[in-house]
Order: structure tokens, then C-alpha cells, then sequence
């Protein structure tokens, strides 16, 4: 059954919706033959209005048509069916829906003035035939929008041959954000010519004019793929990426395009999916690339199987060597992705790299390990390894490491799990029990230990050694001047300063000799 309601409030027109509205009423108390006369009086007005409108936006082929057809109008002189070829030739209706129209006219006419069939009885239409005639000029035309035809999609494909069809300055990565701009342009297109545009912006791929040109296609072509649900588009154009796929070799700004929208991809037949993949490997991991089409495709690897697969065999696939050596890189990259796929492989580098006491390959192990989370992945370790972990943490500290001090830095002691806090002071204090020479490097570092101890007091209340560690410092830095002024930096951290005078007082009050620091 028809949705009455529904087709006249779809019909924005007043003057339109007033003849339909008369021609739905006729129909539901059985006047059947007005309700054809109405509606398509309702029909034939659409069209004039429809063509207006192309008139007013200087669509050539609309204002040629209508120099002839708008005095037919005027002087009533077969102005119909002149109305109905021309709208075909600006391909407002496609020749189908014209000759659909051409055969209504007749039945129109035929009981509009008095016809007999052969018996010699009036014509009269049926129920059916009305709902008929009332569903198909709805569909052909009362519900189209009025849209530019053929012309203006030949004076389009024309325009992005120019370097600035775009106010701004492409980037094969960043075509999306021009979706809007893109879809805008589409939508002002009757939908019958939408197919031809997107196999003639096909063929312009093929031998662009230039650069410019190219990508200014792969902007439209690309976004109106990732919009075709919202542009009402089948899903041809996926047909049409895929043969373009299968019959080029891709480089970095085809794939770029290509991964723009990542869902687009599981439309792609299987061989077309192995040749993005292939590209992908080569184009992005092999080259050590990045682009924000790429992030955003390894991304949606819940919903993408190929993103998946990639991820997969990533590890395998890049070497851990360029992964230390580029970190930045793949961690820009895989972004949430990157620990979970080579966070296990770094920490175990940054093991073997601490007990080198190389400087350059802790520094660079270290820092990419902190990008994957280096205290989860340190949780993973068994606790003999644990306190292994956190004992040569210490010793590359003494060290001077740079990127140890900073991680234990007074800055940082929120980061540290408190049970790491507290696996970090164990083996500082074990290693000043067992090694008296690094007693002498402790002062140099007590901002560091200091900050430790604070997290840790604060936490888990007092903490056994600390009394003896404080008199070691407090004896270190009497008996030795470069300890004392090392010391005495402190007083520019206030909290640390404060708490270094609260610990003197109380574990070395007794000594004659106060330490810097003392009141």
C-alpha cells in the first residue's frame, strides 16, 4: 500500500503538495479520474519549477531548452510533451522515465476528455491504475530534487583540471577532510548522471594532465566512495577501485587514497585486498613511511581483517634493530597497537642492553620501552627477574644514564607503581650493603632516591633502611666537599629540601657535626 502521508510531506512545494493532496483525497472516496488529473497537474508544475531552477543556476543546455519551451507555456501550445523532452535532454529524467511519461500522458489524455472502448462505454480507471499512476509520477519526479545533468557533470570533470579547483593544498593523506566539499558538489547532481561521473573521473585517472589534476580526482573519487551510503550510490565504485587496483602498480599517494576510508577496503575482492597489503608492506613498513591514511587504516583493525593480518606479521616484518633505531617512527605509527606487538621483544633488549652499561643503547632501548608501558611489561617478568630488572635500573642510574635518571626522576615518581617503588629501594639498599664504592656516587643521586622514599613513606608508611641510608649520606657528605655541594643543590626542589633537614634531624641528631643541610 501507498504511504500517503509520507509522499506529501516528502513534497516541499505548497502549490505541488495542494494538487496532490486533492489528487490522494479523490482516490480514497473513489473519484479516480480527477485524482489523475491532479496528479498530474502536480506532475507537469514540478517540472516547470525544476526547470527554474537550473535556469537560475546557469545551467547551459536548462537555459537553451527553456528559451523555447517557456513561450509554449504561456500561449497553452502543446507544451507537455515539450516539457517532458526537454527534461530528458538535461537529463533531469532519464529516456526510460520520459517514454514512462509520454505513455502516462496518453492515459491522462484518455480520461480527461470522453474516450469509449470498443463496446461504446467510457473509459474508467481502476483502483490499481490510479495508485499506479500516482507511484510512478511520484517516483520519476515529485520526488527528485531538481538536479544538474549532463553539462554540468562535462564542465566539472573539466574544472579539476585545474591546480586550484581547491582553495587549499592537497595532501593524498588528508582527502577526507574535504568530504563535505566533495559530497556537496554530488549531491547537486541528478543521481542518473552520478555513475557516468564516477567512471569518467576513472578514465581521467588513467592519463592525468598533471599532479594537481590527479589528486583532485582521488579527492572526489575517495570521498564519494567513503560517503556512497550517505550519497545513496551502489556499489559499483567499489567495482571500480577494484579494477583500478588490479590494473596499476601503487604507489605511496595511491595508497594513500586507497586507505582513506579503511572500511571502504573490506569491499575489495581478496586479490585486491593481497595487492593493498603487498603496497602497504613495502610503501609504509619497508620504507619506514607514514601518512595519517596509514594510522588510520592499522587503527580499525577490529573491523578492517586486512589491517589485521598486517598487524600480524608485523614484528615479523620489521627488524628489531630499525624498530630501536626508529621508534619514533612505528610508535607514530601503530599507535595503541605498537606495545602489544613488539613491547615484549624492547623490554627484553633493554635487559641485555643495561648489563652492557653503554649509555647509547640504554638510552635508546629504555626511552621506546617507556612508550610501550614499561611498567606492565616489566609486571610480566618472573620476581627473581623483577629484581634483576630493577637492580640494574639502580646501577645504570649510578651510571649517569640519562634517560634512567629521568625515569626515576623526582618529575616522574607518580608514573613508578608503588610496588616498583618499593623494588627500587630494596635493591638500591642491597647494593649499598654490598658495594661500599657505590656509597660514594649516592649523594650525587639523592634527589632521585629522595623521591623514591617520599612515594613510598607517603604510601606505605615508614620504610626500614631508610635511617641507615640517611647516615651513610650524612657521613659520605662531612667527609667529602664535592658531596656536600652536590648535596646543597637540593634546596632548589622545596619539598625534597624539607625532607632531606625532617631526616637529618631525625637519624643524625646525634652526631656533633651536622651535614649541609641541617639547620
Amino acid at each position: 500500500m501507498l504511504d500517503f502521508d509520507e509522499i506529501l510531506v516528502s513534497v516541499k512545494n505548497p502549490q505541488i503538495q495542494k494538487y496532490l493532496e486533492e489528487s490522494i483525497k479523490s482516490y480514497q472516496i473513489g473519484n479516480y479520474r480527477s485524482a489523475i488529473l491532479a496528479v498530474w497537474i502536480a506532475t507537469m508544475f514540478d517540472l516547470v519549477k525544476k526547470f527554474e531552477v537550473l535556469v537560475e543556476q546557469r545551467e547551459p543546455t536548462a537555459i537553451e531548452k527553456w528559451k523555447s519551451l517557456e513561450p509554449k507555456i504561456a500561449d497553452h501550445q502543446n507544451w507537455e510533451q515539450a516539457l517532458i523532452h526537454a527534461a530528458k535532454a538535461v537529463a533531469m529524467i532519464s529516456r526510460y522515465e520520459a517514454d514512462t511519461l509520454e505513455s502516462l500522458s496518453k492515459t491522462r489524455n484518455r480520461y480527461a476528455h470522453p474516450s469509449f472502448d470498443e463496446g461504446g462505454t467510457l473509459f474508467d480507471p481502476t483502483p490499481e491504475e490510479v495508485r499506479y499512476f500516482i507511484r510512478t509520477l511520484y517516483d520519476i519526479v515529485l520526488s527528485q530534487p531538481a538536479q544538474l545533468g549532463t553539462f554540468y557533470v562535462n564542465q566539472l570533470l573539466e574544472s579539476l583540471k585545474a591546480p586550484t579547483f581547491f582553495s587549499n593544498k592537497l595532501f593524498g593523506d588528508k582527502l577526507t577532510e574535504l568530504k563535505d566539499h566533495v559530497v556537496e558538489k554530488v549531491t547537486r547532481i541528478n543521481s542518473k548522471q552520478v555513475p557516468r561521473l564516477i567512471k569518467e573521473l576513472f578514465k581521467a585517472l588513467s592519463s592525468p594532465s598533471n599532479k594537481e589534476h590527479e589528486l583532485n580526482v582521488y579527492c572526489f573519487l575517495v570521498n564519494i566512495w567513503g560517503a556512497k551510503s550517505e550519497l545513496q550510490i551502489p556499489s559499483d565504485i567499489s567495482s571500480y577501485w577494484n579494477d583500478y587496483i588490479l590494473d596499476r602498480e601503487l604507489n605511496l599517494r595511491a595508497l594513500e587514497v586507497i586507505l582513506s576510508y579503511p572500511e571502504c577496503i573490506n569491499e575489495l575482492s581478496e586479490q585486491a585486498q593481497q595487492k593493498v597489503g603487498i603496497a602497504f608492506k613495502d610503501q609504509i613498513l619497508n620504507q619506514r613511511r607514514s601518512s595519517e591514511s596509514a594510522i588510520k587504516f592499522l587503527a580499525a583493525a577490529d573491523i578492517v581483517p586486512l589491517a589485521q593480518s598486517i598487524l600480524n606479521e608485523a614484528s615479523s616484518l620489521i627488524p628489531l634493530d630499525k624498530i630501536l633505531k626508529q621508534g619514533w617512527h612505528y610508535t607514530y605509527l601503530f599507535g595503541d597497537k605498537f606495545a602489544p606487538l613488539f613491547g615484549k621483544d624492547i623490554l627484553n633488549e633493554t635487559q641485555r642492553a643495561l648489563k652492557t652499561r653503554d649509555w647509547d643503547q640504554i638510552n635508546r632501548a629504555l626511552s621506546l620501552l617507556r612508550e610501550c608501558g614499561i611498567w606492565d611489561l616489566a609486571n610480566t617478568l618472573s620476581p627473581t627477574e623483577q629484581a634483576s630488572f630493577a637492580n640494574a635500573l639502580i646501577v645504570s642510574l649510578t651510571d649517569n644514564t640519562w634517560e634512567t635518571m629521568n625515569l626515576l626522576g623526582f618529575t616522574n615518581r607518580n608514573e613508578i607503581p608503588i610496588r616498583w617503588v618499593k623494588l627500587l629501594l630494596e635493591q638500591w639498599s642491597i647494593q649499598l650493603d654490598r658495594d661500599p664504592r657505590d656509597r660514594k656516587g649516592l649523594p650525587y643521586y639523592l634527589e632521585h632516591y629522595l623521591s623514591l622514599v617520599t612515594r613510598y613513606i607517603d604510601e606505605l608508611e615508614d620504610y626500614a633502611k631508610l635511617g641507615k641510608t640517611v647516615q651513610i649520606v650524612a657521613k659520605i657528605i662531612s667527609e667529602d666537599s664535592h658531596a656536600s655541594e652536590s648535596v646543597s643543590k637540593l634546596e632548589s626542589n622545596e619539598t625534597l629540601w624539607i625532607f632531606w633537614q625532617e631526616l637529618l634531624k631525625k637519624y643524625c641528631a646525634d652526631q656533633h657535626n651536622n651535614p649541609v643541610g641541617a639547620d
